[in-house]
């Protein structure tokens, strides 16, 4: 059977895994997420342990600001189609598997209303898009195999009556048997983290009108973001430190890897998404989020 991991929305599993086949989901939640919730198990067993909660809300907004806005998924789904389509034949539109999924309600959805589907969230999904299923368009592989579950996530997050309800991820038991460590569930896949980090700073940029630079460091000052950190500058004149925020730095760390003075770090990525993030979220939304 194996040591099970699973995120659930509002009680209901929507994805999960074992052993060493999972999916990290960590960085659908924000800092402090680690609280203690109940695990159930056979036998109408239940336990308290640790575990990652926000709200859907939180999700939506994490989502949208990297790499999972509404347009994003959507263009997402459609090139998903369009690579198994190469070899198959499948009409599914994106409008058509976000209805599917909208039609659901989580609010009063259990784990015993999906019985009937192997208490698995994507038959359900798979159960409503029958329409769309033909010998030639492989509905199902495309459901289960191909299809990233962050965008079904990220429709489900873009539902207003999911905004309240409680996502949670329980991973302890991965760490009791032994299969992972909390270090495994905080790594990062760095090379997307980079892109994020490089498309949050640019949108505020545009959105701003900070051009330089230097401007981008003073605003998100004022907007409460330190300047802790030291980041040698390499030019024809020599070595040049200088005292920057967090968020300006990592943009020169990425912009600049040929530096030997500074090293991108997989904490200081993180913490400096974190930070902008953190501005973002008492700001106006920016156009197209």
């Amino acid at each position: 059977m194996g040591t099970m991991i699973s995120l659930a929305l509002n009680g209901v599993d929507i994805d999960w895994g074992k052993n060493r086949s999972w999916s990290n989901h960590r960085w659908l939640f924000p800092p402090n997420s680690l609280t203690e919730m109940e695990y159930e198990y056979a036998y109408d067993i239940t336990e308290i342990k640790a575990g990652f909660e926000t709200t859907m809300g939180q999700v939506r907004f994490r989502l949208r600001h990297l790499g999972y806005s509404d347009i994003e998924t959507e263009r997402e789904f459609t090139l998903a189609v369009a690579r198994w389509n190469r070899t198959a034949s499948l009409r599914l539109r994106f409008a058509d598997y976000r209805k599917a999924i909208h039609t659901v309600d989580f609010s009063t959805l259990t784990r015993e209303d999906i019985a009937h589907f192997e208490w698995d969230f994507r038959r359900l999904v798979l159960n409503r898009l029958n329409s769309w299923d033909t010998d030639d368009a492989l509905l199902e592989d495309f459901i289960f195999e191909h299809l990233d579950v962050r965008l079904m996530i990220s429709t489900l997050a873009s539902k207003p009556e999911n905004e309240r309800l409680l996502l949670r991820w329980h991973h302890q038991d991965l760490i009791e048997s032994g299969w992972a460590t909390q270090d495994d569930f905080d790594d990062i896949d760095r090379s997307a983290r980079i892109i994020d980090h490089t498309r949050l700073v640019g949108r505020i940029q545009d959105k701003f009108g900070l051009l330089e630079v230097k401007q981008l460091d003073n605003w998100l000052e004022q907007h409460g973001v330190p300047r802790d950190t030291e980041y040698v500058q390499v030019s024809s004149k020599g070595a040049k430190p200088l005292r920057l925020t967090l968020p300006v730095a990592v943009r020169h760390m990425i912009h600049h890897p040929e530096n030997p003075h500074s090293h991108l770090t997989d904490s200081a990525l993180r913490e400096s998404i974190e930070r902008l993030l953190a501005v973002l979220k008492v700001l106006p939304p920016m156009p197209g989020l």
